[in-house]
């Protein structure tokens, strides 16, 4: 009988499962069931550290929707654990997606559901009347967690205009971490121009940059809740310009406030960002101005086509065409891709995470449910 082949140098596997691409999650998954050393190697702590660091941003495994029962829509080889998947199907609407969790609602128990879609665990949260308001989810833990695999407590957001008084904002936030939800904070609108018609908070997701989440209204204006600060309120302006098809915000290239924006009729797609010379207020600039004729299939371009969701972490924003089709445009290498097709102007809510061996075998345990 041949003796065994001589095992591989632990450095030189260490490297090899280094990059193993993190858009395919399965491949992690098949390397670790080959042997104890690999699943060692794919669980220690340290080795994930430098894999998130080695690939850089986490990845959109796919995104969430409100259109049908099958509410997940994969872009890689990932699934949702089998718990989260039977609460996609049983919840009714999806609210949010952020820092690895996803934020649905359940109007049987009328309680709102923060969902790990990678191990299942959920936390349950009551409020009888969300479609009134805008809400978020996001990790407690601010400029110290790298949001790539973070499990520790949460906040939820809630922010829109008062019901009884159209010319008032207000938003507050529940705490994983205490059970509780905060005091309101208003912010009282003088201008009386618009008090008539009243205010409100346009139907698409809030985008956390810097520590505060922005919320685009009508009138032109951004709503501000500096919900890791002060938790203070403040609108800004946003560009003069009549001939937008759709707006959302971005972070900048460094890492301050950004929009992009849609043109009616010019089918191309323009980035802004908010700077502050000393001495001036902030000001819109206009940085880039892309030609979607030379990104999107030309049959898809007939109509305008508009913003389906942001993905933050990853720097990839959804676009739906009039026909139907969504793509998504990559800001960094401006690689594009049709990731499916389902109608023109709904909303979807991309998951970003690094998925890990860790992370499955933490997925493998029995869902956690808490009720507050």
């Amino acid at each position: 009988m041949a003796p065994p082949p001589p095992e591989l140098n632990p450095d030189a596997v260490s490297e090899i499962l280094l990059r193993l691409p993190p858009e395919d999650p399965a491949s992690l998954v098949r390397a670790s069931a080959v042997c104890k050393p690999w699943l060692r190697t794919l669980t220690d702590p340290a080795f994930l550290r430098r894999y998130r660091a080695f690939h850089g941003t986490p990845r959109v495994l796919g995104f969430l929707h409100s259109r049908s029962i099958e509410r997940f829509v994969p872009t890689t080889g990932f699934r949702p654990h089998a718990a989260a998947a039977a609460i996609l199907r049983t919840c009714d609407a999806v609210f949010d997606c952020r820092h690895g969790r996803a934020l649905l609602y359940d109007c049987g128990s009328m309680e709102f559901v923060v969902c790990d879609p990678v191990t299942g665990r959920e936390r349950r949260m009551f409020d009888a009347v969300p479609d009134r308001y805008n809400y978020a989810v996001l990790c407690a833990a601010g400029a110290g967690c790298d949001h790539c695999n973070c499990r520790g407590p949460f906040l939820l957001a809630c922010a829109g205009v008062h019901f009884s008084h159209c010319d008032v904002f207000f938003a507050r936030f529940y705490s994983s971490d205490t059970g509780t939800w905060s005091l309101e904070t208003k912010l009282y609108m003088e201008d009386s121009q618009y008090q008539y018609y009243g205010y409100r908070l346009k139907n698409q997701p809030a985008v956390l940059v810097g520590g505060a989440l922005y919320y685009v209204c009508n009138f032109s204006i951004l709503l501000r809740y500096d919900i890791l600060g002060g938790q203070d309120l403040s609108v800004i302006k946003l560009p003069k310009a009549n001939h937008f098809e759709s707006v959302i915000v971005i972070p900048a290239e460094d890492s301050e406030l950004g929009l992009a924006s849609l043109y009616r009729n010019r089918n191309s797609l323009c980035l802004w960002s908010r700077e502050t010379e000393v001495g001036r207020d902030a000001s819109w600039v206009q940085q880039r101005v892309i030609d979607l004729n030379k990104l999107l299939p030309a049959t898809n371009l007939k109509r305008p086509a508009c913003f389906s969701g942001f993905a933050e972490g990853a720097n990839v924003i959804f676009v739906s065409t009039y026909h139907g089709d969504v793509f998504c445009i990559d800001l960094n290498s401006m690689g594009v891709r049709k990731v499916c097709e389902m109608g023109y102007g709904y909303r979807i809510f991309p998951y970003v995470c690094f998925y890990t061996p860790a992370a499955c075998a933490r997925g493998a345990l029995p869902s956690h449910v808490e009720t507050q």
